[in-house]
């Protein structure tokens, strides 16, 4: 799996090196991170109008979340891209792509259990770590005007953990089913 995941990123690299179209540059926000009361930054570079590759830093705090009571993250992405078709202006542009990335993570939470003893939600959790993610991404880029860009992706995949400081005398987690959601708004240059 991870071999073949680092041939697909140098495939989609050694392509996006070797393009020969006008190349641009993407600056964006991810909207959808707001609700974390933080903005997210990303930097796109499109090679070919077909290729692109972009490095996102995202930080973000949730309090008292359902069996979240705290929840804090922050760390880099690094996605690449492969365009259907040249993007165009006024056309919805659709991509799929692979990311790695690290994120840093707080996460507390207390599971309960009913009255009968029978039925518990939640886990019980208090640790900070640091993890390496990685995945699959599919989204849609559209350039309403030369300068503007709105784009929604969505990506999978796993994140493992390391330097786990666990504050319960429990096992440590190991790893995340790592799921995503953006809703960028940018600028082209």
């Amino acid at each position: 799996m991870r071999i073949a995941l680092i041939c697909v990123c140098l495939f989609i690299a050694n392509n996006a090196v070797f393009a020969q179209r006008q190349d641009d540059i993407i600056v964006k926000s991810n909207l959808l991170n707001l609700i974390a009361k933080r903005p997210s930054f990303s930097l796109e570079k499109n090679f070919s109008q077909q290729y692109g590759l972009e490095l996102s830093y995202t930080f973000g705090e949730y309090k008292n979340l359902p069996f979240r009571d705290y929840y804090q993250y922050n760390g880099f992405l690094l996605r690449a891209k492969k365009y259907f078709k040249p993007i165009e202006t006024k056309q919805i542009n659709p991509f799929y792509g692979i990311y790695i990335g690290n994120l840093n993570k707080t996460v507390v939470s207390h599971g309960t259990v009913d009255n009968t003893g029978f039925v518990s939600i939640g886990s019980n959790n208090n640790f900070n770590a640091n993890s390496i993610r990685y995945g699959g991404t599919l989204g849609l880029l559209y350039v309403p005007k030369r300068h503007f860009v709105l784009e929604a992706l969505t990506g999978a995949g796993y994140g493992n953990y390391f330097n786990v400081d666990n504050k319960l005398n429990t096992e440590p987690p190991k790893g995340y089913f790592d799921i995503h959601f953006w809703l960028s708004v940018g600028y082209r240059f």
